[in-house]
Parts: structure tokens; sequence; C-alpha cells
């Protein structure tokens, strides 16, 4: 037992191999007909291996975390990047805006082409609320260090400017979802994923915005605000790709979709007003306090 209680490299190497491996073939066989003699004593043989190995690889995990943790809280601190990613939420903040301006780029691109090529009011506003979501991350990529607390708050009221006019297409599209019954739609498995990532992606953006409400920085003000309202669009967005896919006409689509839909334009048009009236506020105090 000694052995196991404190496994050499080679024997954890081969533990997660196995747990890999019979997870992965578990997974696998629920696809065939494993009721079947042929694969019935695979399929339990699978099943066992795959809680065996989880379990252990558990355990060592648990035992090791300590050691792990440090060996990767080395690694981490020898790289500038990483480590500045990982100590500071506004560097984070930042990182996570410019892969935002990326991929609101891409899909304003990919739904500007799919509007085009097939005359639809749906995917042209789709375009252009990720075209105005990208003017919105690439006004504060660009600006990422303002030369003045007067100018961080010009670029925040901009940004509730933005999102006013974002909050415009965002309706033509909510519109589209409850009379012309459009919808998101992901193939087969990736509706799972997209799942999981719109949860994660609200779940965190009501953390931050809670957590750092109180924040003095204009800019990171921003960020939380505007991650808040695209995560609300991604629980929309996955909303009416699940009622799609699970509803089997069983559900009122569009009472569902006018509903949540309704909730999420609302919530962004309040908070896009906020961000315009609290930073005149701002800009109206810094400019007298430069008179004085």
């Amino acid at each position: 037992m000694k052995i196991f209680k404190n496994p050499p490299a080679w024997l954890l190497i081969l533990a997660y191999t196995l747990t890999l491996l019979s997870m992965v073939g578990s997974l696998a066989i629920l696809f065939f007909d494993y009721s079947d003699t042929a694969f019935e004593w695979l399929a339990y043989c699978l099943f066992g291996i795959a809680g065996t190995t989880l379990a252990y690889s558990v355990y060592t995990l648990v035992r090791f975390s300590p050691r792990i943790k440090a060996q990767i809280k080395a690694v981490i601190e020898k790289n500038s990047f990483t480590d500045k990613f990982v100590k500071s939420f506004g560097f984070r903040a930042l990182v996570g805006s410019f892969l935002s301006l990326s991929v609101s780029i891409l899909f304003g691109i990919f739904n500007g082409a799919l509007g085009i090529m097939s005359s639809s009011v749906w995917y042209g506003s789709l375009a252009l609320y990720y075209i105005l979501l990208a003017l919105i991350y690439g006004s504060i990529v660009l600006n990422r260090k303002p030369k003045s607390v007067l100018k961080a708050n010009q670029i925040y009221r901009r940004c509730g400017i933005l999102l006013l006019i974002l909050n415009s297409a965002l309706s033509v599209a909510i519109g589209q979802m409850i009379f012309d019954n459009e919808f998101f739609e992901y193939g087969g498995l990736m509706i799972y994923a997209s799942a999981a990532y719109a949860f994660y992606k609200i779940t965190m953006a009501i953390i931050r915005f809670f957590r750092h409400k109180r924040e003095c920085n204009p800019i990171l003000n921003a960020i939380v605000s505007i991650n808040l309202t695209d995560g609300m669009v991604s629980i929309l967005a996955l909303q009416t790709a699940l009622l799609s896919t699970f509803g089997n006409g069983s559900v009122n689509v569009s009472h569902f979709n006018t509903v949540t839909g309704s909730f999420v334009s609302l919530i962004t048009l309040s908070i896009g007003i906020f961000m315009i009236i609290k930073g005149t506020k701002n800009i109206k105090s810094e400019k007298n306090n430069e008179r004085q």
C-alpha cells in the first residue's frame, strides 16, 4: 500500500492515463447498445475502471495539491505576463476586453456576411450588435491608460452612450425573436458547451459587478458594466436556442422571449443611462477641480 499512498511519477502518469482513457471509453460505450451481450461486459469493465481510477486520481490530487500549487505558482511568477494576470484584476479585465473585441469583430463580420447573402434583418441586427460591442471594447482597449481622470471619465461616458446605441440594435434582434420566431442555433453537443459558457459568463459578470461597483477606476467600471450586459445577452441567446431545440412546440417561445428580452433590454438601457449620468457628473467635478 505504501507505493499507492506515496506514488512515484510513473504510477501517477499511469493512473491519470487510465482515468482519461476509461472515462472516454465509458462515454463512448453509451452511444452503443451495451445491453447487448457483446458489449455488456465491456461496459461494466470500463465503468468499474473509470470509477476506481477517478477516485484514486482525486486522492493524489488532494494529497499533492499543496506541492502542485507551489510549483504552478513558481512557474506563474517567473513570467511577468502570467504573474500580472493572476495578481491584477485590472490587467485581467483589459486582457478579457481585448479577447472580447476580437470575438465581437469576428461575429460581426460573420453575421454581416450572412445578412447580406440571405437579405436577413435578423443577421443584420446581430451584425450591428457585435460591431457596436466591438466599438465599446475597442474604445476601452485603445484608451486603457488614460492620461488623466478626466479622460477616463470621458471614456466611461462614451461607453454608456455606445451602450444605448447597442441597445437599439439589441431591441431589433429581440423583436425578430418575438414576432418572426428567429432564434440562435447551436448544432449537436455545442448547445451544452454554450450553456456552460453562458452560465459561467453571467455568474462571473454578476460577481465582478457587485464586487467592483465601488471602484474609483472609470475604465474598470466600464469593463464590468459592459461584461454584465454581454453576459445577459448570452443568457438570452441560450434561452432561445434551448427552447427551439427542446421545446417540441409544447411551450410558447414568444412569451419567454418577450419577458427575458424585455428584461435584458431594460437593464442594458438602465446601465447605459447610469453610465452617462455618472460620467457627466464626474467630468464636471474634474473640470471644476482643474479650474480651482
